[in-house]
């Protein structure tokens, strides 16, 4: 029974990179430091804009909407869990059931950032003090690297004056919206710092307000996943509220329970309803990174909400929730100057409510970094998949969904060829406390093994002759080697309760 309790991928041919994943290492029992997660949204909590003038810009620019999002306490252990089941060959989580990931539907109803649009890219080589002096109205005491403090924005421009002149205005609100991507959509590893490349795109509000922000935000997030889930990567900087409001949105595992339902003003995006008071959850510590672990190894399918996002809750959203809808199914690049990362939502097709195929290989993209290019002109050297960008709404996935029409048929074919190319589960064998909800891969391949085993004498006895005493005869020895299995399994869980 041994070949049983290999976690996989039995067919290397997808996850090619395994043998440089954190789960590998897990397997051999090796023990990482657990992931910092990198987001200053706490600052950026404290700068609240309510100047008419500003708020009029915001909304020209696409980040009005945006501002309702505060800042969620991290669940820095399921977030772990997460990263260790995120695969960078396919840009998604790796579950029991399939593959789920954070999609451009998830960022524009969770966030209200516009999705559907031109590519946040270009020039990355310019005279910095001149730029702030243009598009700030003042150089910051210091520019290192091309990047400014963030403090530094909030201490010069979070008290805008009544009586402020329009430069002033649009000064403050350049100011506001370099303090976002600073503290939230894009953070800097040194956690005070954010890159004056995004001031250039603020020169002109519309242009801004046409740019695809969110796409470059789920661009810079899974990278940042893909570099976490590798062996001996130690941070994660990323738009971290978005992604623990998703986690929370479609999986039961470690959800809070809200203690109130918050009304939504009409400008509010989906994400603002987890900004409540949540109830204390007893036997679920959000410390304890093994319980999500083994939780997210025994996931069963009613702990998964593959689609959250009902008609009821969409309809009563900003119009930019839903702008880009056309967007949302479309396997195409996805670009913030140097990053480009594959959306591929014909592997994730259950989120759409649609049925799930097995999906085309993704398509490997050349993860090329900052280091050495500090000049590039970024939108010539992403042309290539600048312009699968501007076709994006010619690849959208579900279209030709129609592999099987009978949905039990085709949903066995994909967890067959599912459960031979995933890593199968990622915990080992350790002992751990007992807990309210406990299960573990380790539960799952007992399972495997009994379910193995009466298949094989129920096999056995339907090759022979059908006899009705040797039937009962068989039937009667696999009740009792269940019987033995379960009061084993019991044994087990009466010794973790003493």
């Amino acid at each position: 029974m041994e070949q049983n309790l290999d976690p996989g991928p039995v067919d290397k041919s997808v996850l090619v990179d395994q043998e440089l994943h954190k789960s590998e290492a897990i397997s051999v029992g090796k023990v990482y430091k657990p992931i910092r997660f990198i987001e200053h949204g706490t600052r950026l909590n404290q700068w609240e804009v309510k100047h008419e003038g500003m708020l009029a810009i915001l909304q020209r620019a696409g980040f009005y909407h945006l501002r309702f999002l505060k800042m969620v306490q991290l669940d820095h252990a399921l977030l772990n869990a997460l990263v260790e089941r995120w695969r960078r060959e396919t840009q998604t989580f790796h579950l029991r059931f399939g593959e789920m990931a954070v999609l451009l539907k998830d960022v524009a109803i969770l966030t209200g950032l516009r999705v559907d649009g031109t590519p946040v890219t270009g020039a990355t080589g310019c005279h910095w003090e001149q730029l702030c002096l243009e598009l700030l109205g003042q150089e910051p005491p210091q520019i290192k690297g091309g990047s400014i403090n963030i403090a530094w924005l909030y201490d010069t421009f979070s008290n805008l004056p009544e009586g402020a002149n329009q430069s002033e205005i649009e000064h403050a609100t350049r100011a506001y919206i370099m303090y976002q991507i600073g503290c939230s959509l894009f953070p800097d590893p040194s956690g005070t710092r954010v890159h004056l490349r995004y001031l250039a795109l603020l020169r002109d509000f519309d242009a801004s307000g046409e740019m695809a922000w969110g796409a470059a935000v789920l661009a810079h997030l899974y990278r940042e996943l893909g570099k976490a889930s590798m062996k001996g990567k130690a941070n994660c900087c990323a738009f971290l509220t978005l992604l623990q409001i998703w986690a929370w949105e479609h999986i039961r595992i470690g959800r809070p329970e809200r203690l109130e339902n918050k009304s939504l003003n009409g400008d509010q995006p989906l994400g603002c309803r987890w900004d409540v008071p949540f109830k204390n959850r007893e036997n679920v510590r959000s410390i304890d990174q093994e319980f999500y672990r083994h939780g997210l190894d025994t996931i069963t399918d009613y702990q998964i909400t593959w689609d959250p996002y009902k008609p009821s809750l969409i309809d009563g959203l900003p119009a930019l929730c839903t702008l880009g809808s056309a967007v949302w199914q479309a396997r195409t690049p996805l670009i913030c100057f140097q990053i480009v990362e594959m959306h591929v939502p014909d592997r994730v097709l259950l989120q759409f409510g649609m049925m799930q195929h097995i999906p085309d290989p993704v398509e490997a993209v050349e993860r090329v970094t900052m280091q050495g290019k500090t000049d590039e002109d970024w939108s010539t050297y992403h042309e290539k998949y600048i312009k699968e960008w501007d076709n994006r709404l010619h690849s959208v996935a579900g279209l030709h969904n129609a592999v099987n029409s009978d949905p039990t048929h085709a949903r066995n074919c994909y967890l067959e060829w599912y459960w031979q190319i995933t890593r199968r589960w990622i915990s080992t064998p350790v002992e751990c406390p007992f807990i309210s909800y406990q299960l573990s891969g380790h539960s799952e391949k007992a399972l495997i093994d009994l379910v193995s085993t009466v298949q094989g004498r129920i096999r056995a006895l339907l090759s022979g002759e059908i006899d009705g005493k040797r039937v009962k005869e068989s039937l009667n020895d696999i009740d009792m080697y269940i019987t033995s299995e379960m009061e084993k399994s019991q044994h087990v869980l009466m010794k973790q309760a003493a």
